[in-house]
């Protein structure tokens, strides 16, 4: 089923798993009611919140890619400068 809030497919009948949209409602197909209900969806996920969104996790992955290649390098340095020719 394609959702007439979000448009997200999603299988079987009922309330949607993204906006949760209640499509088996007497009046879901009301035109008001769906320009009411994707208004305060787009509201909802378009509201900046950054505290909410942005978990440490994110903000630690660059810096630990950044680590990981400060450390191949410097082994790759390390390798490449150690070796000599007889």
């Amino acid at each position: 089923m394609k959702c007439l809030v979000c448009f997200a497919s999603f299988p079987g009948a009922g309330s949607c798993p993204n906006c949760q949209y209640d499509h088996a409602a007497p009046d879901a197909t009301d035109p008001r009611r769906i320009v009411t209900a994707r208004a305060e969806f787009r509201a909802r996920t378009l509201a900046y919140a950054p505290e909410t969104r942005v978990t440490a996790k994110d903000r630690r992955v660059p810096w630990l890619g950044l680590a990981l290649g400060a450390a191949l390098f410097l082994v790759w340095l390390r390798a490449c400068s150690s070796f000599r020719f007889f």
